[in-house]
């Protein structure tokens, strides 16, 4: 006897929310009887009946406020809006640490945390076949866990070195919104550590000509013996990615800003002077570094931060307009 299928309500159906619809859809979930899709765009055209829901997907925007933190208010609303202790809620949006624990605290409702890995370029791809699937429980969800995680593509952690081994760990909300942070705060770190070896290859070439010595330093060298360890590995060692060097986009420097945020608030609430609060301390710092370098990195090819910090498409267009600017002759002025 096959299982009856939840009702599965989606609000926002943007890069995170329409994959998610389409994959449902293909699950043999449809449009009005067991999925309910709801966006704020009415060009979109989703006003479903969301209420229906017994499992909500929260795809909302989470845009950075002026001091760099995370904006969950949209993220709130969507929950306080049709908060029932009947329904489970899963927030697919980034959100600050700590986030899913407490609104569920707040509305007193069954809140989970399902982070997308997704790419812009193969958002689709990397919503079917994901490298891991995550479902953080908070409190009052536990219980939720598996039920959420069957009704998604299978994958599992894997562990690096041991590719292929497939393991299974209960994990929970807020550490489950860390990972989300931490793996894209790393890819900034990654992407920024490229950079200052690029620099330094330039470096040593630029002396070795001064001294006469004709030897080439060329980065993608050094790249390419790096990135062959397999605990280190290739990805964000491009320098040259795209037209510009830097992370921009509008996920990495977002996500950065904001965990700075969190690690400089939490600080705050730790006892003066201990040990714990000056390590917090001297870590973010390190974090901070790399968000001040890559901004230099890009002033210096003169690229606003507004400007490298948008969807890719955004940043591409932005880049291609400048080089055609370049490219372009000046008019000579009518005497």
């Amino acid at each position: 006897m096959a299982t009856e299928k939840p009702n599965i309500g989606i609000v926002g159906l943007g890069m995170v929310g329409e994959p998610l619809k389409r994959y449902f859809e293909l699950e043999g979930f449809v449009r009005g009887k067991n999925l309910f899709c709801y966006d704020t765009d009415p060009k979109k055209q989703y006003s479903d009946n969301v209420r229906k829901a017994d499992i909500i997907f929260v795809t909302v925007p989470t845009p950075r406020n002026p001091d760099g933190s995370c904006n969950v208010k949209i993220v709130e609303s969507v929950i306080q809006e049709y908060a029932d202790k009947k329904k489970a809620f899963v927030i697919k949006s980034t959100v600050e640490p700590g986030t899913a624990e407490r609104i569920a605290k707040k509305y007193k409702v069954k809140v989970l945390f399902n982070p997308e890995f997704l790419t812009e370029s193969r958002a689709w791809e990397d919503m079917i076949n994901p490298d891991r699937q995550v479902v953080g429980h908070t409190v009052s969800a536990k219980e939720h866990t598996s039920e959420i995680l069957n009704l998604l593509p299978r994958a599992f952690f894997t562990s690096p070195g041991t590719l292929g081994a497939y393991n299974f760990t209960r994990i929970n909300a807020t550490e489950a919104e860390l990972g989300k942070y931490a793996g894209n705060s790393f890819g900034a770190v990654k992407v920024a550590f490229g950079n200052i070896f690029a620099d330094i290859c330039n470096a040593i070439e630029y002396v070795f000509k001064k001294e006469g010595i004709k030897a080439p330093v060329d980065y993608n060298n050094v790249r390419k013996m790096v990135a062959h360890d397999r605990r280190i590995g290739d990805a964000w060692l491009d320098v040259h990615h795209g037209t510009y060097r830097g992370f921009g986009g509008y996920c990495l420097p977002k996500d950065l800003d904001a965990i700075i945020f969190t690690a400089r608030t939490l600080e705050k609430q730790l006892p003066p002077k201990s040990e714990n609060r000056l390590l917090l301390d001297r870590g973010v710092r390190i974090l901070e570094a790399v968000r001040d370098y890559n901004n230099t990195l890009l002033e210096v090819q003169g690229i606003p931060f507004d400007k490298a910090t948008g969807h890719d498409h955004e940043v591409a267009a932005f880049l291609k307009e400048k080089t055609n600017k370049k490219a372009s002759p000046k008019k000579k002025e009518k005497k």
